[in-house]
């Protein structure tokens, strides 16, 4: 092979990693910025991240009915 097309492929070997390289920069300064942003770095879904604010089951079960939907119900007089 001709030593003209062994720089000219070892230029775009260089090349393509350097694009790479590049890529993967702006991709990590991209996700460092959602963060200072109070951005999750994952996406999360909405139930998933309302899930804290959400009373537990065991909370729900011990929270008091109102006073209508005792005497709708009929069963607690």
């Amino acid at each position: 092979m001709s030593p003209y097309i062994h720089l000219t492929l070892a230029r775009e070997r260089q090349n393509m990693l350097l694009a790479d390289a590049e890529a993967a920069r702006l991709a990590k300064q991209a996700r460092a910025q959602r963060r200072q942003h109070g951005t999750p770095a994952t996406r999360t879904s909405l139930l998933r991240r309302a899930l804290p604010w959400l009373p537990s089951a065991g909370r729900r079960l011990l929270i008091r009915r109102p006073a209508s939907a005792s005497v709708a119900g009929g069963a607690d007089a």
